[in-house]
């Protein structure tokens, strides 16, 4: 018994210093309790989970708990600073004007996958979080992007663009860039638009690496729903709620899709480019002093190496995320 409680207190209690797999147990339970909360407020409350009110009744509790509090609980816990630095507002407006391409790209994503979803025999899966409304009034559709994009966006910006990048060292920020848009597509509990969460999760790396705060990242996303609400009438994903085969969706969102892949690729190479000239002229003065050396190597000395975050805290948190999707393809909804 004794080697036993050994193991467990070894493997689960909070490490010093902080790990990135050690978060993710945290959202990971977070997750599995928001659903039993939705299952039990469902219940009795007069709103169903897919109506404006149920959404963003559960946006909210959904981004506190998986992604906000554990965010601030193991900042606060080991005195990191998770938002970064202020790096002027020339960057911060080429992250809102990346969410355009980003938008491109991740709209044409979902409908092909969507589509090769339905066309393989398969029903349509909703996502964990999803809004159906017809109501297009200015007061709704406010609602809707408050609870749809600002307020998740601050908490995924917390929590993996904050805590879990900064428990990763400078040296082994490249494998950040495998995991992180990985983690970021799995707590999405989205089928639908898994392959453009993944697209999403990485270019948001790419700004917090270059824009070195968590408000590039927030800013990306609110450009990107901003940008859906222009090209609605052009590019709009499939509405899943019509779809009952893959014969249902338009061809127009085929001919809409090319375009988009191509004009996005092409813009996030130019956004990349632009923001990684920035980030070292930013870094390095004209006596070629690199002024955040002294930073990087602190963190690289301090922080435990990029593979202590593969334990079994993360293994334990991946097979619960792993269950909820199981639930979610096998029509099991809060």
């Amino acid at each position: 018994m004794d080697k036993v409680r050994d193991f467990l207190i070894k493997s689960f209690r909070v490490p010093n210093p902080m790990n990135w797999g050690y978060p993710v147990l945290f959202a990971s339970l977070g997750t599995i309790l928001c659903f039993f909360i939705f299952r039990a407020a469902y219940s009795f409350l007069p709103y169903t989970s897919s109506s404006l009110v149920g959404y963003s009744f559960s946006s909210l509790i959904f981004t506190l708990i998986v992604f906000a509090a554990p965010a601030v609980f193991l900042a606060r816990r080991f005195n990191v600073s998770i938002s970064g630095h202020y790096t002027g507002i020339g960057v911060l407006l080429m992250a809102l004007l990346s969410g355009a391409p980003l938008y491109l790209l991740r709209t044409a994503l979902q409908n092909i996958t969507v589509f090769l979803w339905m066309r393989l025999g398969n029903s349509v899966v909703y996502p964990f979080l999803f809004c159906y409304t017809d109501d297009h009034a200015p007061l709704t559709l406010s609602l809707e992007i408050l609870t749809d994009t600002i307020v998740p966006a601050f908490g995924v910006a917390l929590f993996f663009y904050g805590i879990v990048w900064s428990s990763i060292r400078p040296k082994d920020r490249r494998l950040a860039m495998l995991v992180i848009p990985v983690l970021f597509a799995l707590f999405s509990l989205d089928l639908n638009g898994f392959a453009g969460m993944l697209l999403t999760g990485w270019w948001l790396c790419v700004l917090r690496k270059y824009i070195e705060n968590i408000w590039g990242p927030i800013l990306c996303l609110i450009g990107s729903r901003l940008t859906g609400i222009i090209l609605s009438n052009v590019l709009a994903p499939a509405d899943i709620t019509t779809l009952l085969t893959y014969q249902d969706i338009s061809v127009s969102y085929f001919y809409a899709a090319a375009p988009a892949v191509v004009v996005g690729i092409i813009l996030l190479m130019f956004f990349s480019r632009a923001l990684g000239e920035f980030n070292f002229n930013y870094n390095n003065s004209i006596y070629g002093d690199n002024l955040d050396a002294d930073f990087r190597e602190e963190q690289d000395r301090v922080l435990p190496p990029a593979l202590a975050g593969f334990n079994i805290a993360l293994l334990v948190g991946v097979i619960i995320i792993i269950v909820m999707w199981g639930l979610l393809i096998g029509g099991v909804r809060a």
